[in-house]
């Protein structure tokens, strides 16, 4: 082997490593923007739905807090 196909080699070696990393790094921040987005709209659909069921016409709230007949059988 030749210098020049050395140097060639080791130039790809480190391409590839430095091209690996970035592309994980790149995954792991997507990842967590996506888990941030994920939550957030599970609390907004949470508080959604407890709104809509706190503001449900006929709605008597039990004794325990929750929606439904206070009456226990």
């Amino acid at each position: 082997m030749n210098d020049d196909m050395i140097e060639q080699m080791s130039e790809n070696i480190h391409y590839e490593r430095g091209y690996n990393k970035g592309f994980a790094e790149a995954q792991e921040a997507l990842s967590k923007k996506f888990e941030k987005i994920v939550q957030q709209e599970t609390q907004k659909a949470y508080e959604k739905g407890l709104r809509e069921g706190a503001n449900q016409k006929n709605n008597k709230p039990c004794v325990c807090g929750f929606w439904g007949d206070s009456k226990q059988k």
